[in-house]
């Protein structure tokens, strides 16, 4: 799955200013967000060949500040383009002191 599909996703996050980036983000703006696909495989098969696909997605978000809202905006997105959230966390990075939350979802893709 192409990284634009994300972008595409989250276009609304970046269209109000917050910065959104694929696995890495290396400027000084509070919040911003990363994501990065970390699992992708066969989901069904037939006829020796693989028909449908799931692709899974973490998104990090990254404030000083709430993620609440940051965080609520995203699943809307992510769930009304037909993926769905699997995991999610909070934690706290020490060494930037900013909040981190994290949201995991999946998505299922046929081929025809």
């Amino acid at each position: 799955m192409k990284t634009s599909i994300i972008e595409d996703i989250l276009q609304p996050i970046k269209d109000s200013k917050i910065p959104v980036k694929h696995m890495f983000y290396e400027g000084s703006t509070d919040p911003y967000v990363t994501y990065q696909f970390y699992n992708e495989y066969g989901e069904a098969f037939a006829e020796n060949r693989e028909i449908a696909t799931t692709y899974s997605v973490q998104i990090d978000i990254f404030t000083r500040g709430e993620t609440e809202d940051l965080d609520n905006q995203i699943m809307s997105f992510m769930t009304a383009a037909g993926w769905y959230r699997t995991y999610a966390m909070e934690l706290y990075e020490p060494d930037t002191k900013l909040k981190h939350k994290i949201i995991r979802f999946q998505y299922a893709e046929e081929h025809l």
